[in-house]
């Protein structure tokens, strides 16, 4: 079996953050210390090679000139050049006269070290950067071959200049050194400051790490601290995780509620069925008593098969994956549709149903109905007998404002906030008499209002009626949202 070797892509993203930001400190560091070295080792040599460029033509004007002076002999050069180099041990230059190709002279043991095929091609005037370096053993040179002006016209000398610029080499080899040392005793130290500084800079999030691990489910409550102050980058963030913490507390408690809710609802329809089958089972019967004891059972089955259509309808909805069915409708024609169907129950205790405007809408049309029948079958349900309820359409820019108003019992202020929760009731003791529903009608309601992004609001008071308004936008764009097309879901 081979092993193969990660990816740096990958290997980069299982490190760390810590590892990383030491990594990047260490790399930072030495990068800045590489660019300090490469422009201090840069400005020493290039000072140095401006140096040994000015000495070398000084020296070569200065030999022209005393070659001018001596009538353009080449013996005086010969003569100049032995006295400045024959007694010093330590020669701060050597040099070499050659006319027509021969050796006139040079300085003394010159041979041994630098001879003349080192030299480079002679030039006309004074030396040209860049000069040729040569090794000889443990000394270096700077090398330059000038051919001089000869003033009689005869066959100008041509002189092999040799700069010693040992000490030069040694001190920016020995500077070089010193910066390879030090940067290699840098790498270390950097990786332990680079640590150290990471864990600084990690130490708010090991922080909210610790606190997050001591909110449980068991206690939502709890909540980041916001003292000590959060370093500003991290501020925002312990915000969003306390908000985040808020919303999934009141997620939990909604589930928990709607857990309960659903209990009871599924609870008391199958108390009744089994009851009444107990009943029956204990002694023989007539069958008139059997078939009184299947309809009543039959009519729990009813209730609880559209309490399970209910929550079908509102899973589908928050987990769509068809499209609405969308095109555009009269909706006065389907409020009347509505009507029709509420109408004989509403009048059988003498509720009077009003619809007033008119409006065409891109929507989904029985989704619309279905809305429209929950808020219809409320209101009358809630209405005193003998009252009155009013459908008012009224045409928006985008869009239509449908209100269903009625003139009944109304609803405390406190109620209003959860009226659209799952279940909820403002009948505190659920009873089930004169219609009570199971608390999802206008749950339902909200969840088609979204699907069609439009909104819907409650105003309502106590003893003087309710108004249900939804703002539906007629727009195509609105009902491109996959949904999963539901018609059979109504309230109980």
């Amino acid at each position: 079996m081979t092993i193969e070797a990660m990816p740096p892509v990958r290997w980069w993203r299982r490190c760390s953050i810590g590892t990383r930001l030491s990594l990047l400190c260490m790399l930072a560091a030495l990068t800045a210390v590489g660019l300090f070295a490469g422009i201090t080792d840069w400005r020493l040599s290039t000072n140095f090679s401006a140096e040994h460029l000015r000495f070398m033509q000084a020296k070569v004007a200065e030999l022209q000139v005393d070659l001018d002076d001596a009538g353009g002999r080449p013996q005086a050069l010969l003569g100049e050049i032995v006295k400045e180099t024959e007694g010093t041990r330590l020669r701060q230059y050597e040099a070499r006269v050659l006319a027509a190709g021969r050796v006139l002279g040079e300085t003394p043991g010159m041979q041994r070290e630098l001879p003349g095929a080192v030299f480079p091609a002679p030039m006309d005037g004074l030396p040209m950067a860049p000069l040729r370096v040569r090794h000889a053993g443990p000394r270096s040179y700077v090398l330059a071959t000038v051919r001089l002006h000869s003033v009689d016209g005869d066959t100008p000398p041509v002189l092999q200049l040799a700069l010693d610029v040992t000490r030069d080499v040694a001190l920016q080899n020995s500077l070089r050194r010193a910066l390879a040392l030090a940067f290699l005793l840098l790498v270390p130290l950097l990786a332990f400051a680079g640590r150290w500084v990471a864990a600084q800079g990690l130490a708010p999030l090991a922080r909210i790490a610790g606190a997050a691990r001591s909110i449980t489910p068991a206690d939502l409550s709890a909540r980041l601290p916001l003292t000590p102050p959060w370093p500003p980058e991290l501020h925002d963030l312990v915000l969003v995780f306390n908000s985040m913490l808020a919303r999934i507390e009141e997620a939990f408690a909604r589930l928990s509620r709607f857990s309960v809710d659903l209990a009871h609802e599924l609870r008391t329809p199958l108390a009744n069925l089994g009851g009444e089958l107990e009943v029956c089972l204990m002694r023989p019967r007539e069958a008139v008593d059997y078939r009184v004891a299947l309809e009543s059972g039959l009519e729990e089955c009813r209730r609880l098969n559209v309490l399970i259509e209910n929550l079908l309808f509102m899973a589908r909805a928050e987990h769509a994956e068809q499209a609405l069915r969308c095109e555009r409708f009269d909706v006065a024609q389907a409020c009347a549709w509505v009507v029709a169907q509420h109408a004989p129950g509403a009048a059988a205790r003498g509720i009077r149903i009003r619809q007033d405007g008119a409006a065409t809408l891109v929507a989904d049309p029985l989704l619309l109905r279905q809305a429209l029948a929950n808020l219809l079958g409320n209101a009358i349900r809630h209405s005193h007998d003998g009252g009155e309820v009013r459908i008012i359409l009224q045409p928006l820019t985008e869009g239509v404002e449908i209100r269903v108003e009625d003139d009944g019992e109304g609803i405390e202020a406190p109620h209003l906030a959860h009226l659209f929760d799952r279940f909820y009731q403002v009948d505190a003791a659920r009873r089930r008499g004169a219609g009570q529903g199971t608390g999802l009608g206008l749950s339902i309601v909200r969840s088609i209002v979204e699907l069609h992004r439009g909104t819907v609001h409650v105003a309502s008071v106590r003893g003087a009626g309710t108004t249900v308004t939804m703002h539906m936008p007629s727009a195509r764009s609105a009902c491109a949202r996959p949904f999963h097309q539901q018609s059979s879901a109504h309230e109980v």
